[in-house]
């Protein structure tokens, strides 16, 4: 998922046993509550005071979550929830280098009009290839295009925020792939520059 927000929240379900950590956005998809266990559960080597309850309280969730594909399927993971009132659990993905850890998100529609997102750990495997990622920002809004296309015209995969999967950047028949795969077959700089996007399948869980 996000990969500033949701990575330091994961990162602190995964160390605590049975936690589920929930954030509650309005009608305009600003964030308006955290739980009050938000910054308790935070630990000092995941820890940004970006995420911390000061932080992303009164700010939109787009803030925090890297590319625009994403950001439209998040927006509309929750929109399907405000429209016909429902509660929706959606699995994904958030790894480390070495663990693949299969999250899920569960949303809510609340009484107040407000939407409450959860996130779990349902299990962890490791990875036989640990593998480090970098993000290259790849909004149109950028402040510095020059600079972007400069980074962008160096990397080699985009990945699946939902799912974590990979895609060679310049081949769009190739199949997305787990990290497994890419690590076992061809040489993998360290670390590895991603762009984030959704897969195909991912997009079709919301049809």
């Amino acid at each position: 998922m996000d990969q500033g927000l949701e990575k330091t929240l994961t990162s602190n379900i995964t160390k605590h046993a049975n936690l589920q950590l929930s954030y509650w956005v309005d009608s305009s998809n600003i964030i308006r509550k955290v739980d009050d266990h938000w910054d308790q559960a935070m630990n000092s080597e995941s820890w940004s005071e970006r995420a911390s309850a000061n932080g992303i309280v009164g700010k939109p969730l787009s803030d925090f979550i890297c590319d625009d594909v994403t950001r439209m399927y998040v927006a509309t993971m929750i929109e399907s929830v405000r429209v016909i009132p429902h509660t929706s659990f959606r699995p994904y993905r958030c790894d480390t280098p070495d663990t693949k850890r299969y999250m899920q998100m569960v949303i809510t529609p609340e009484s107040n009009g407000w939407i409450r997102v959860s996130h779990e750990l349902l299990r962890s495997e490791p990875i036989k290839k640990p593998v480090t990622f970098t993000t290259i920002v790849n909004r149109t809004q950028s402040l510095h295009p020059v600079s972007t296309k400069d980074k962008i015209a160096t990397i080699q995969y985009v990945r699946c925020s939902m799912c974590n999967r990979l895609q060679r950047i310049a081949d769009h028949t190739s199949k997305w792939q787990e990290v497994d795969h890419f690590a076992g077959h061809e040489l993998i700089p360290m670390p590895t520059k991603v762009i984030y996007g959704v897969c195909p399948d991912c997009l079709n869980i919301l049809k």
